[in-house]
């Protein structure tokens, strides 16, 4: 009996690990969304370090949030529930759209079950962080189509203090970590107002008034393979330009990964995007089908947006295996 007891006790104690390194993920998402808190953070990735600073504030009308390049060229990011504000003052150009999720800091879906099947969690014991004590949780994906994570989440707040994008060999791909952070301090409004006014700028609206809606349903096309875990979760139809033509947007996620799919015809003046192009963690791959352009683009290993960009066919084409 001494074998099988080891090994109940075994996968006991596994579960319990992989509970515990859930619930510090959970919190830290809450952290994020719900805590006020004003920091500077070194972001590396393409071999290039950048130094930014974020402000966080929850009020009566939900989050707020500026983030402020501090090296390089000057520019500011805006969010709120509503939307998301660009400035760039070297283009001198405001860009404005639709409120989406930040994807700089660290975020993580709240049903972290559904993931088991893909990914590995576990805590890795402790550390310190700008001066603070950090409990360190991995996120390892099961299969080669995903990135993994690493974090260092604060034990008192619960705000990651760092964190690394890993690829396939467990090495980093980007890092965020935190320099300075002060926590539960009152934001001011006056904290939340851009530096710089867009004064004289070129507005950029997401979507034009000149521009048709975009129409949903069920797209004219399809991708036939896609990572274990991964389904579409949002589609659109839209025209980019007034006078453009239709480009339809699928979007595929796992819970934590995301990979978008663009289809839009070729355009007879244009150059066609074949072929692989990657940027730190995005990587995107172009393919030419039935006389359109397909992109595929997202923060996954490149061997993921090839597999899905070369299986994208019309409903009307069947899908070589």
């Amino acid at each position: 009996m001494r074998w099988p007891v080891l090994l109940l006790l075994a996968a006991t104690g596994h579960a319990v690990a992989q509970g515990q390194a859930r619930e510090w993920l959970g919190d830290m998402s809450r952290a994020l969304q719900t805590l006020n808190y004003d920091g500077t953070f070194v972001y590396l990735h393409d071999g290039k370090l950048e130094a930014m600073r974020i402000i966080h504030q929850l009020g009566s009308t939900g989050e707020k949030e500026r983030l402020i390049s501090l090296t390089g060229s000057a520019r500011e990011v805006l969010r709120d529930a509503e939307s998301v504000t660009c400035i760039m003052p070297d283009s001198k150009s405001v860009m404005v759209g639709q409120s989406r999720p930040r994807n700089l800091l660290p975020m993580v879906p709240q049903d972290l079950d559904s993931l088991l099947r893909y990914y590995h969690f576990e805590t890795l014991g402790e550390d310190r962080m700008v001066g603070l004590q950090a409990r360190t949780v991995a996120i390892t994906p099961r299969d080669e189509y995903r990135y993994g994570y690493h974090f260092w989440i604060d034990k008192s707040s619960k705000l990651p203090l760092k964190s690394d994008l890993t690829g396939a060999d467990g090495a980093p791909i980007e890092q965020i970590m935190f320099t300075r952070l002060d926590i539960g301090s009152s934001i001011s409004d006056d904290a939340l107002q851009p530096s710089l006014t867009g004064k004289d700028y070129a507005w950029y609206h997401q979507s034009s008034p000149e521009a048709p809606p975009p129409q949903t349903g069920e797209s004219r096309w399809f991708v036939g393979r896609v990572p274990d875990g991964f389904s579409m979760t949002h589609y659109q139809r839209k025209r980019m330009q007034p006078e453009g033509q239709d480009t339809e947007h699928m979007v595929f996620s796992d819970g934590l990964a995301t990979v978008s799919v663009y289809v839009e015809s070729l355009s007879s003046d244009g150059d066609a995007f074949t072929g692989l192009s990657g940027m730190g963690a995005m990587n995107a791959f172009g393919a030419i089908v039935d006389g359109h352009q397909v992109t595929v683009v997202g923060e996954v290993p490149a061997l993921t947006v090839e597999m899905m960009a070369r299986s994208v066919a019309s409903r009307k084409v069947p899908v070589d295996d």
